[in-house]
């Protein structure tokens, strides 16, 4: 069978929860919640599922952490090789593997004393010694490699289309890349795996990140993607579970017009954002923009206020008879709105759980760019009887971290 190697990168960020603990009498940095693979996620046309990363996940516990993907005279090796331990070990390891929440994620530990014993190992120290202290910020790069077998099959899953569906799942190791962007970078395009039999595979280079992105989202989808994606590189961080980007960046916003912060609710920090939006867009107005504003809210304003006079009028000249018969209407108007509001909810709840969206981001969607989203929650994939087995292939993959 033909087998194929991936690598998938990820990152470790600022925002990782970075300590230090003693560990048979020798110090141990310890880097928490890595995230090597996400549930149900595409790449390269590859699908890889819940289903069998729950069966293949275990694999990953005390997986090596080289420094860099293990090579020798140019060609990707097992991290379990015993020149792959002498060459790129740094006494690093990934620990405490759980399935939880849509993704695996696991622990770094790193035994200081041995990987100050080589450069290499010295170097992950200091990285990881400064971005503990805050002076780095910058994301260390991870990327997982693993071993899966290939089924033909196609369907979508999280927006993205696929063509081969991942099973049997077998992780190898997690290598830790100081130089990215640098030799495991997508650009630089496929290089070559040496197996223990010493047959050669070849290795493709996917990114955990970008494959979240669904293939053709709608125009409103797109560019609330292509925002974070945006806001995310130019800070150097991944979405995780620790911060609320989205909150961070209303925040700063409000802060660099001067406007207070400090122990407002979400809602709040919302409501502050868009009326300083609004007042932002009047300072660009044209006298006639203006005129024409003022105008309509002048109308607005005089159209609601003739409605709520003609109402309380009617309300008084009903009638006695006439209010059960009211009462019910306001009963069935509540329903409505209540119905209304319960299925947004529902949609909405969808959504955020479907494309990782925040609280405020999701709250913002309304009518047909939430119903749109919605629409792409709706996907399934199965692992048997539709697919052609008799196509089945064997691969190996780099998974994302």
């Amino acid at each position: 069978m033909s087998r194929n190697c991936v690598n998938v990168l990820s990152v470790i960020n600022s925002a990782s929860n970075i300590s230090t603990e003693t560990i048979n009498g020798r110090d141990h940095i310890i880097v928490r919640g890595i995230t090597p693979v996400v549930d149900d996620i595409v790449m390269n046309r590859k699908l890889y599922p819940a289903a069998e990363i729950s069966k293949g996940y275990k694999t990953l516990e005390r997986n090596p952490m080289p420094l860099g993907h293990p090579k020798i005279d140019g060609k990707h090796i097992s991290a379990r090789d015993v020149q792959a331990v002498n060459q790129f070990h740094v006494g690093a390891w990934l620990q405490n593997v759980k399935h939880s929440g849509g993704k695996v994620t696991g622990d770094m530990y790193v035994d200081r004393r041995y990987a100050e014993g080589s450069e290499h190992g010295k170097r992950l120290i200091n990285r990881l010694d400064e971005m503990a202290a805050g002076k780095n910020t910058d994301p260390v790069h991870i990327s997982t490699g693993l071993m899966y077998s290939g089924i033909v099959a196609n369907g979508e899953s999280r927006g993205k289309k696929y063509n081969e569906i991942a099973t049997n799942m077998d992780f190898d190791h997690v290598a830790v890349l100081l130089d990215e962007p640098g030799a495991g970078t997508p650009a630089d395009g496929v290089g070559i795996f040496v197996n223990s039999d010493g047959t050669e595979q070849e290795i493709e280079v996917v990114n955990l990140a970008e494959s979240q992105l669904p293939d053709e989202p709608t125009p409103e989808a797109h560019t609330f993607f292509q925002q974070l994606k945006a806001f995310f590189s130019a800070n150097s961080k991944q979405p995780n579970e620790e911060a609320d980007p989205m909150k961070e960046l209303i925040t700063n916003a409000l802060k660099a017009k001067g406007i207070e912060t400090e122990g407002k609710s979400d809602a709040e920090l919302m409501d502050a954002y868009n009326k300083a939006m609004k007042e932002e867009a009047k300072k660009d107005e044209t006298p006639e923009e203006k005129s024409a504003r003022l105008k309509k809210e002048a109308d607005d304003k005089a159209a609601a206020d003739a409605a709520a006079t003609a109402s309380a009028s009617n309300h008084q000249e009903a009638p006695a008879w006439f209010k059960p018969f009211a009462d019910d209407l306001a009963a069935v108007k509540s329903g409505l709105t209540a119905n209304a509001d319960q299925e947004k909810a529902t949609m909405r709840t969808a959504v955020k759980a479907k494309f990782g969206m925040t609280d405020i981001a999701v709250n913002t969607l309304d009518g047909e760019p939430l119903k749109e989203l919605y629409a792409q929650c709706a996907t399934s994939h199965g692992l048997s009887g539709a697919f052609n087995h008799s196509t089945e292939t064997k691969s190996i993959s780099v998974m994302p971290e």
